[in-house]
């Protein structure tokens, strides 16, 4: 990924892996060789299932995210004669270690606040936002859009838009690749149902998407996002902002 970054003319890359920072060394090593600036994050899941993306832009920020990834999992390992129970992560427990962190609201499909704007829910919304500005500061909160090509995703990212304009927050896109290229699609798509335990025609559902989320060119990038180039320019400032890498 860090390689089809660097040939694609990206200066920055995220990695933010589900609950867990266990490549984030390894990807920091390969993208510096590279010459691209990583970007040491992690999508973490909340009680409620829903997604929150979580930066480190500082030391601190990297101390607290590894903090709360410890939190997450802790009680994961039950007893043998029931099953595991997934890392899951209260947002007292964000407010409580937010230092250093810029949170973004989620991934199109299961973020925080996306899910709320989909399912109709403005108000339930624009609370979620506010809540997470009060814990970490307005600065430190970016609504995440993301364009998928699946079905209803620019109604959704429109809806978004305007739901950071009127919280007062920023609004960035984001394009949630899962492979640098179309071909590794099936590796993917492997990894994920191995990861969920189940047959490559079972998980159809859990890997949606693995196909159309390739990491792509700046220009196809910004193209994609055309209705939204504030969104698409403000990702260069967040990159800028990480003083941790």
């Amino acid at each position: 990924m860090a390689e089809a970054a660097a040939r694609l003319g990206h200066s920055a890359l995220a990695l933010t892996d589900h609950d867990g920072l266990c490549g984030s060394l390894a990807f920091a090593h390969a993208a510096r060789a590279a010459g691209v600036r990583p970007i040491t994050g992690a999508e973490v899941t909340l009680d409620d299932g829903a997604h929150l993306t979580l930066l480190a832009a500082t030391a601190a920020g990297y101390a607290n995210l590894c903090r709360l990834i410890t939190i997450a999992h802790a009680g994961t390992r039950p007893p043998p004669d029931r099953r595991a129970v997934p890392p899951r992560l209260s947002l007292s427990r964000l407010a409580a270690h937010g230092e250093g962190l810029i949170c973004l609201t989620g991934c199109a499909r299961h973020g925080l606040v996306p899910r709320l704007v989909a399912a109709g829910a403005r108000t339930e919304a624009v609370a979620a936002v506010s809540d997470l500005v009060r814990d970490l500061g307005r600065a430190n909160v970016l609504v995440e859009i993301q364009l998928s090509h699946a079905r209803g995703d620019r109604r959704l990212a429109r809806a978004l838009s305007d739901l950071a304009e009127a919280t007062g927050v920023g609004c960035v896109a984001t394009g949630d690749p899962h492979s640098h290229s179309p071909e590794r699609a099936l590796l993917q798509d492997a990894f994920v149902a191995i990861q969920h335990r189940l047959t490559l025609d079972g998980s159809e559902d859990v890997r949606r998407g693995n196909r159309r989320s390739v990491l792509r060119p700046p220009a196809e990038t910004a193209a994609l996002f055309a209705a939204h180039p504030e969104a698409v320019a403000r990702t260069v400032g967040v990159a800028e902002r990480l003083e941790f890498d």
